[in-house]
């Protein structure tokens, strides 16, 4: 992608070039700043309030694999892929780019879990699978902010889906 260099600038784009332009009118939607156990956080706040959590991934070709948690295989993303809570299942999503692509890989747990690295969250050097890149459909920017848009609600449905 151009002008990202590494996961905080894919991060930064998805966060201000994309969701601030989405939900930037809408005084029922907060995205929070802090990134103590999720990437991103969004807040919902109306008759069916709602927390939205997504976890951010970017590949680059030079560091050969695509980690995730800490490296004694810890963290809350290992821990989230562990363990199937039903609320983590249906309001947490994963954005994930890669450096030689402008797609963008839009995906919940169940589909990332295919793609492990000994396709289990272990105890360490937790991976997913390069091969995510070119199995898994990857949406432009368009088609990624419609589906980012009806997955917040913000098209007037109030399910999350």
């Amino acid at each position: 992608m151009i002008g990202i260099s590494n996961e905080s600038d894919f991060e930064k784009h998805i966060r201000q070039d994309i969701l601030n332009n989405l939900v930037s009118n809408n005084p029922n939607y907060k995205i929070f700043d802090f990134k103590k156990a999720v990437d991103i956080l969004i807040a919902r706040n109306n008759t069916n309030p709602a927390l939205f959590f997504l976890e951010i991934k970017y590949h680059k070709i030079n560091h050969g694999r695509l980690g995730f948690g800490h490296s004694k295989g810890g963290g809350f993303q290992p821990e989230v892929l562990k363990t199937n809570i039903d609320y983590f299942e249906t309001n947490l999503r994963w954005i994930l780019g890669h450096e030689s692509s402008d797609k963008y890989w839009f995906v919940d747990n169940s589909i990332l879990r295919q793609y492990l690295n000994g396709n289990a969250v272990e105890e360490k050097y937790n991976g997913i699978k390069l091969k995510f890149f070119t199995e898994v459909e990857g949406y432009s920017i368009d088609e990624l902010t419609s589906i980012l848009s009806e997955w917040l609600g913000l098209n007037g449905c109030s399910k999350i889906q």
